[in-house]
C-alpha cells in the first residue's frame, strides 16, 4: 500500500490529533514503561520495551463475563469506544495477530468486543531494545494499520489498512511519497538469535534439566508474555447469593494447580513437564495447529525471569 511522510516536528500535533479521534494509548514511563492512555504527547516514551504488553487491553487480567441471579443470566453490557494504539513494536503487533487466532478459533465475544474499533499504529525498532530480543528469528508479518519508520528528519509511515490511510489524510499533517519501505528497514539488527529446529525430536533431552533446576515456577514468563492466553473461570459468590459474577482471570501453565482436575489429579505434576510445555506450545504446538509460531521473539520471558533462564542457548545446542 501507500507510504506517507510526517515531519518529526509534527509528531506532537499528530498525537494530539489522534487523541481527538478516540482514546489514545501509548508507552509511558512511570515506575516501568507501560501502555497507558496518553493525555500529554510529551509523555510518550519509545526508548524501552514496555514491561507489560498491550494484551491486557484485549484480554484483561480480570474480566466479568456475565452475572446471574437464580436461573437468570445477565450479560455484561459495556460501551465500545474507539481506541488508537501508538508505539506498538513489530513483536507486539504480531502478538495481537496471534491472540486474534487463539480467541477467534471459538469466536470469543468478550475478546472480539474489545478488539473492535481499534486502530494499531506500530513503531519500527531501529535497534534491539534489550539484550534478549530475538524477533529476527520469528519471521514476523506486517500486521498494522500504520507503521512508523524513523528517519533523520522525518518518519516514513507505511499504510497497512484503509482506515489507517483515512486517518493520515484526515490529520492533514502527512504527505504521500513514492519512496517505499525496504525489507532491510523491517529487520532489527542482531536479533536472529534462535536456531529453528524440530523440537519434537528433543523433548526427552537431558539438556532441559539445567533450565528446569533454575525455574521457580513464578509464572513471570507467561504473565509478561504478549501471546500467552492461559486463564481460569471462577464464580465470585457474595454472602447474600443475590448476584453472582462469573469471571475470567489470567492464569499460567507454569502453576501446578493449573492442570489440576477433580479427584486430586494433576496432569503436569512435575516442574519439568510444565516448563517444557510452555516452550513447546510457543515454538511447536501452536504452529502445528495454526501454521504460525505463538512466540514473537520479544524476549520478555528471559529479561524478566528472576533466575534469567535463557532457553535460546539450550535450544541452539540441541
Amino acid at each position: 500500500m501507500a507510504v506517507y511522510v510526517l515531519k518529526k516536528g509534527d509528531l506532537e500535533k499528530f498525537l494530539l490529533f489522534l487523541g481527538k479521534q478516540g482514546e489514545l494509548i501509548a508507552p509511558v514511563k512511570k515506575d516501568e514503561v507501560r501502555f497507558e492512555p496518553l493525555k500529554d504527547p510529551t509523555d510518550l516514551y519509545l526508548d524501552e520495551q514496555t514491561y507489560i504488553p498491550a494484551k491486557q487491553y484485549f484480554f484483561p487480567q480480570e474480566q466479568v463475563l456475565f452475572t446471574f441471579q437464580d436461573d437468570m443470566i445477565i450479560p455484561v453490557v459495556a460501551p465500545i469506544k474507539k481506541r488508537i494504539f501508538f508505539g506498538l513494536r513489530r513483536c507486539d503487533l504480531a502478538a495481537i495477530q496471534h491472540q486474534d487466532i487463539a480467541f477467534g478459533e471459538h469466536n470469543d465475544p468478550h475478546y472480539k468486543k474489545l478488539r473492535k474499533s481499534t486502530i494499531l499504529i506500530g513503531y519500527q525498532c531501529t535497534k534491539k531494545l534489550h539484550h534478549w530480543c530475538f524477533c529476527g528469528s520469528m519471521d514476523l508479518p506486517d500486521f498494522y494499520d500504520l507503521m512508523f519508520f524513523e528517519q533523520e528528519h522525518h518518519y516514513q509511515i507505511d499504510v497497512g489498512s484503509a482506515q489507517g490511510e483515512t486517518l493520515l489524510k484526515k490529520s492533514k499533517l502527512c504527505r504521500k511519497t513514492v519512496v517505499r519501505i525496504s525489507k532491510e528497514q523491517k529487520i532489527v539488527p542482531d536479533t536472529n538469535l534462535l536456531q529453528r529446529k524440530d523440537l519434537g525430536k528433543h523433548y526427552s533431552s537431558k539438556a532441559w534439566d539445567s533450565l528446569v533446576k533454575k525455574c521457580i515456577s513464578c509464572a513471570a514468563c507467561t504473565t509478561l508474555c504478549p501471546t500467552c492466553y492461559c486463564h481460569e473461570i471462577k464464580d465470585d459468590v457474595p454472602v447474600s447469593l443475590k448476584e453472582v459474577q462469573r469471571k475470567r482471570t489470567w492464569s499460567s501453565c507454569q502453576l501446578k494447580e493449573f492442570s489440576g482436575v477433580a479427584g486430586n489429579y494433576t496432569f503436569r505434576e512435575s516442574r519439568s513437564s510444565r516448563f517444557k510445555h510452555r516452550i513447546f506450545h510457543q515454538l511447536q504446538y501452536f504452529r502445528e495447529k495454526h501454521g504460525v509460531d505463538l512466540c514473537v521473539g520479544c524476549g520478555r520471558c528471559i529479561k524478566h525471569c528472576p533466575p534469567r533462564i535463557d532457553f535460546i542457548k539450550v535450544i541452539n545446542k540441541l
